[in-house]
């Protein structure tokens, strides 16, 4: 049962069209090490498997990153993430699916505020931080 805070959470849905196979997204979204290409600010990705990922930010700070259901087969995974400042709960998950001749990436995000007045900001800084996620694939993928 959901407890009431994380009723209220703040959940996104991005759908990222892209014309190329459906193999060729996931070559990039799958690649648990590569999200130093298409995460704005990272600067450095540790993995350890397909399990866990740490990534640094130039700011400084160190995402601990715990990486669930990862599968080449769906071409998707979850993930939760401790250590974005002011944000906790942070989970999502990414999935690659066909669409006619391209591809579909679907990321579904929800988080929790750590302090309830800042949740409007850090909502406007995630919408964002999407906005650049979807053109750096983008670029990516067909580029």
């Amino acid at each position: 049962m959901l407890s009431e805070s994380e009723k209220n959470m703040p959940k996104f849905h991005e759908s990222i069209k892209v014309n190329a196979s459906p193999d060729r997204a996931w070559a990039i979204v799958g690649d648990l090490a590569g999200v130093d290409k298409w995460i704005p600010g990272c600067t450095d990705v540790k993995v350890e498997g397909t399990k866990k990922r740490i990534c640094t930010f130039v700011d400084g700070h160190v995402q601990h990153e715990e990486i669930r259901d990862y599968s080449d087969e769906r071409r998707s995974y979850r993930y939760a993430i401790e250590g974005i400042p002011g944000i906790k709960n942070n989970r999502g998950s990414f999935a690659v699916k066909g669409d006619g001749t391209g591809a579909v990436i679907v990321w579904d995000s929800e988080f929790e505020a750590i302090e309830r007045a800042q949740e409007k900001q850090i909502v406007q800084m995630w919408e964002g931080a999407i906005d650049v996620v979807s053109e750096n694939l983008h670029r990516l993928i067909e580029g």
